[in-house]
């Protein structure tokens, strides 16, 4: 970690602490950004976290989850906590641009910032910085943080609660991104006093009667086979968003249950808003869909799972995204 003496000294007497994630949450965001709060409130510090978005109400067992303010919705007062704030930490964005409506208040504070965070080619924003695109998820990289800052007897339960819901969304209940490191990091916490059965039953089944119909919907009525490539693509229109009421979170898993067919090695989301076309990558094995959506979606992500965007209609998008997977792309696919 970069700066890290200069950023313990600054943590040696109490602060005004911002703690912020980027847009449309996932459990990596908010398990990380809890972790931390629990973490640095046992220090003495004034912490408050800044979610830019609404969070998927499925997390929200974590504890922790109702202290969190939400941009969108309380503007003014996270106005006031982010111009208070003498120190920043940006956990798992690289760029203050995945905050959406907060970048430009993010990129004008005075505050000292730090970057934790696994995403590939950070910005030079942070004055400290812990980065590593091997973690499995910024949660692994808050137990690094932790053990950096010899603080690891020191932590309380809720913030190993937290962080292991985070390595449990981002590996996929630890199907990818896995290293003998994140097990050794899992055992600790077990040992820490961590019930893992528990938390996992929590993040696994808590489904709504809603969104599990949608997910029913998505995969019975919205799943097209590209058989050729080994593909699986769902789209949701804004009608459907409109007939399904479908909010933040519910949408979470279902690129992850396409690649349950065991031909499949590309699954791709794709939901229509009023502005924009979002994608969704997930893949198996060798098979980098964060080279597609950086190169043509204007997004990024992790080799396995990826995310990115266009601004074109979804009748031009999903010609460009098939003619992508069928010629650049479908010897990878087809191996």
């Amino acid at each position: 970690m970069t700066n890290l003496d200069q950023l313990k000294l600054l943590l040696d007497s109490p602060k005004n602490i911002l703690i912020t994630s980027h847009a449309n949450p996932d459990g990596d965001a908010v398990g990380s950004s809890l972790a931390l709060y629990h973490y640095l409130i046992t220090l003495g510090h004034r912490v408050n976290v800044i979610m830019p978005t609404e969070m998927p109400d499925f997390l929200d067992f974590m504890p922790g989850y109702d202290k969190i303010w939400i941009y969108e919705k309380q503007h003014d007062s996270c106005v006031r906590i982010v111009e208070k704030a003498d120190i920043i930490f940006a956990l798992d964005y690289n760029h203050f641009n995945r905050t959406e409506q907060m970048e430009a208040i993010l990129s004008g504070a005075k505050a000292y910032k730090v970057m934790i965070d696994h995403h590939m080619e950070p910005s030079d924003f942070p004055s400290a910085i812990l980065w590593r695109t091997s973690a499995s998820s910024t949660c692994e990289l808050i137990y690094d943080f932790f053990e950096l800052m010899n603080a690891l007897d020191k932590v309380p339960l809720e913030a190993y609660e937290t962080m292991f819901v985070g390595i449990l969304t981002d590996t996929g209940s630890f199907q990818y991104s896995t290293s003998p490191r994140l097990f050794r990091i899992v055992a600790d916490l077990t040992e820490r006093g961590l019930n893992t059965n528990i938390i996992s039953d929590m993040v696994a089944n808590s489904y709504t009667y809603k969104r599990f119909r949608l997910m029913g919907y998505s995969i019975y009525e919205r799943l097209e086979l590209l058989e050729e490539i080994n593909t699986g693509i769902v789209v949701l229109t804004q009608e459907d968003h409109k007939i399904y009421n479908i909010q933040r979170g519910d949408l979470e898993g279902i690129v992850n249950f396409i690649l349950r067919i065991r031909q499949i090695r590309c699954a791709v989301l794709v939901t229509e808003r009023k502005d924009r076309v979002k994608l969704s990558f997930r893949s198996k094995g060798n098979f980098s869909v964060q080279d597609i959506c950086t190169k043509y979606f204007n997004g990024g992500g992790h080799f396995n799972a990826s995310g990115g965007q266009s601004k074109v209609n979804l009748s031009e998008t999903m010609k460009t995204l098939k003619e992508l997977l069928m010629t650049e792309y479908k010897m990878a696919l087809s191996e």
